[in-house]
């Protein structure tokens, strides 16, 4: 009953509030942008093992930010980036330009290096399947 109210942690936009959530990104398509450059630092700095995960909206993978992201996360071959695109079809005031073509989304994450699978993101048992740590995923 909380949800998109201001004092809640499900206000909106994620908020660094939450443990889990480094930056709250506000303009579409900046996130990933961030994420890159998160996963960048880990790769090639700190020599980390850890996996960067970045939330897309379908609606703001309309913005050019986005895949300018995808070809510098593909030029520096960041593989501990993970790219969470979720395609709900529903952009800001009208469907969004592929609405549910999986193949062209993939299609697209493909020609940038990504190994881009489709997933029914309310199968859990799929989403643990496809998880790139390899059955690190249980139900709490």
């Amino acid at each position: 009953m909380n949800l998109r109210k201001i004092d809640n942690d499900l206000e909106g936009h994620p908020t660094p509030r939450l443990n889990f959530v480094d930056v709250a990104t506000g303009s579409l398509g900046q996130g990933l942008s961030v994420a890159c450059g998160m996963a960048y630092v880990g790769k090639y700095y700190d020599k980390a093992s850890y996996r960067t995960y970045c939330l897309i909206g379908d609606g703001e993978s309309a913005e050019g930010s986005i895949w300018e992201a995808l070809s510098f996360a593909g030029i520096k071959k960041l593989n501990n980036l993970v790219a969470i695109f979720d395609i709900n079809r529903l952009g800001q005031s009208e469907p969004t330009a592929f609405q549910h073509e999986m193949d062209i989304y993939r299609t697209r994450l493909q020609s940038f290096g990504f190994n881009a699978l489709v997933v029914d993101g309310h199968d859990v048992e799929a989403l643990c399947k496809v998880s790139l740590e390899g059955g690190n995923c249980r139900r709490q």
